[in-house]
């Protein structure tokens, strides 16, 4: 279907506010990645915010990829981990 109108996107197709609350912008290896919630610590990938093209090559940065996080409390690796499922 085509709309043919003046009428800007945000007025013919609204979003929840409910909906941005579950994304979050999260760097797993060295890749920052918009994420959103799926359940409990599984995140799904919903866009590639890097300029470097061979980030979007590697598959396991593709949109629509599970990821499992988990937080560390290790020095090394201090923050939010994550792995695809």
């Amino acid at each position: 279907m085509i709309f043919y109108t003046m009428m800007p996107e945000q007025l013919m197709f609204p979003t929840h506010e409910d909906d941005f609350k579950k994304q979050s912008v999260i760097e797993m290896n060295g890749v920052q990645l918009l994420v959103q919630e799926a359940s409990k610590a599984h995140y799904e990938i919903v866009r590639v915010l890097s300029s470097d093209p061979r980030h979007f090559l590697d598959s396991q940065y593709c949109p629509g990829q599970k990821i499992t996080m988990s937080v560390s409390t290790n020095e090394d690796n201090y923050g939010i981990i994550g792995g695809q499922r």
